[in-house]
């Protein structure tokens, strides 16, 4: 699959849960704000809280898709959804009703000539190896498959438990969240990119990496908290913003980048 654009958006980490009612309102402004010039969306994971699978609808999940799908189709937009570690089992059928397309980690788009590299996040922090073993194990298409034929109520106690587990870990084990270094440069070079893009991490950023094969930018999505992120690549220039999640305003984010 080629992905070419001139010009792109990219999000991540927003999150999105019925507690949470000020982000959701928050996501659904950015979709009518996107700039009509802008060609494509990207959302680089944990997208939703956490995902049980795609036959399991809920409220949320149908106006979410059915505003996706809406915008970009006014707004000739190409949506591209790249699943994280909380809904890694989004699949196709819910892409398909949102007029997004799904892709994997370490998917190379091209925008504006430069190859851009994009993942995640959570493949990068090889420095928490019982995480890296469980995401091996987890995402087996076997195991997949057997997950996905529980009874609702055990996948949904079992999304929780892995929540809960999750930010239980990260608060005794702050030094985990970081990726590691010399897995971005071996990842960019694997790749042939000089630019990468990520989540996961929450350390809203954009490093400048210096290797043999020269400088590489690597922008860190922020997750939609307090504060909002979004970044933009125009095939020159790539550029990180952040907003207020009660009282967004896009546009004056756009003048002052990170």
């Amino acid at each position: 699959m080629s992905i070419n654009h001139t010009n792109a958006i990219f999000i991540s980490d927003l999150h999105l849960t019925e507690n949470r009612p000020d982000c959701i309102r928050a996501f659904y402004s950015f979709l009518e704000w996107i700039p009509a010039e802008t060609e494509a969306l990207f959302i680089l994971g944990d997208f939703f809280e956490y995902w049980i699978g795609d036959d399991i609808a809920t409220e949320l999940s149908k106006a979410v898709a059915e505003k996706l799908a809406t915008q970009s189709k006014s707004k000739n937009i190409n949506l591209y959804f790249l699943p994280g570690n909380r809904d890694f089992s989004l699949g196709n059928r819910y892409c398909q009703l949102s007029n997004m397309e799904l892709i994997s980690d370490n998917t190379i788009v091209c925008i504006g000539g430069e190859r851009l590299l994009l993942c995640h996040g959570d493949l990068l922090c090889t420095d928490d190896i019982s995480y890296q073993r469980f995401r091996a194990v987890i995402r087996h298409p076997v195991v997949m498959n057997i997950l996905l034929s529980l009874p609702a109520r055990f996948r949904r106690r079992l999304a929780e438990k892995l929540r809960q587990n999750s930010t239980e870990k990260f608060k005794r084990y702050e030094s985990l969240i970081d990726v590691n270094q010399d897995a971005v440069l071996d990842s960019a070079a694997s790749h042939a990119s000089n630019i990468l893009i990520h989540g996961h991490t929450h350390l809203a950023n954009i490093h400048l990496h210096q290797c043999n094969r020269g400088n590489i930018q690597r922008m860190v999505l922020g997750d939609w908290h307090k504060l909002g992120w979004f970044g933009r690549f125009d095939g020159n220039q790539l550029s990180l913003h952040q907003f207020d999640i009660a009282a967004p305003d896009f546009q004056a984010a756009l003048g002052t980048p990170l």
